[in-house]
């Protein structure tokens, strides 16, 4: 057991584990672990570079418009194309950690199986509005394909795709959330790093009453 998986037992509506546990599903279930893994850290990348070039883009832009008062057309719009790209990829990044915002305290008091299945239902919803956002971006970039930025010269497409593409890995990392609720079912293990900041989280604000009280 890797130090982001979890063995949880009943307190999350999980089999205990033991002998019957499979290995190959275990196998399948850390190798999704991978892939959303492998998603997290491209993404992470991709969010890197484009705030180094949003940074550079809006420093020279401000130095030419200002200091040598000579605009340069592709700074602005060039920056506003990579914010949309950045803001899906750190969607990605937030949705697999765990770091979108939640109203934890509205289930702080609920047991813990009714939380995790919850959060599973909740997962399906997002799903579904991800795949209704991806099919509609496709559309979308045929209505856009034979337009062009006028800044940056570039073909509309390119801003757009970051919806699809956006939507694209964060429907895979929800998907992969699914997929690990339903093989923990055999294994008795949870891998998602979500969950392991979930439970976390809900554990500093169970012990937030103790503290005050000792206070």
């Amino acid at each position: 057991m890797t130090e982001q998986e979890l063995r949880v037992g009943s307190g999350v509506g999980l089999p205990a584990p033991g002998p019957t546990s499979s290995n190959r599903i275990l196998a399948v279930q850390r190798g999704v672990a991978r892939a959303t893994g492998a998603i997290d850290a491209a993404m992470f990348w991709v969010a890197s570079a484009l705030l180094v070039f949003m940074t550079f883009a809006l420093f020279v832009q401000v130095l030419f418009r200002y200091v040598i008062r000579q605009p340069v057309p592709w700074t602005e719009e060039g920056a506003r194309f990579a914010l949309v790209w950045f803001s899906i990829a750190a969607a990605t990044i937030a949705a697999r950690e765990g770091q979108h915002f939640v109203f934890r305290w509205a289930t702080l008091l609920v047991p813990k199986a009714f939380r995790y299945w919850l959060r599973r239902l909740v997962d399906l919803f997002v799903i579904a509005l991800l795949a209704l956002i991806f099919v509609e971006s496709l559309s979308y970039l045929d209505v856009v394909a034979n337009q062009t930025a006028p800044g940056t010269g570039i073909n509309m497409r390119i801003p757009y795709a970051g919806i699809t593409i956006g939507s694209a890995t964060l429907l895979a990392i929800y998907v992969g959330e699914i997929v690990d609720a339903v093989l923990a079912q055999l294994t008795g293990v949870i891998t998602s790093r979500r969950e392991v900041q979930e439970e976390s989280m809900y554990a500093q604000l169970a012990s937030q009453p103790d503290q005050e009280g000792a206070a």
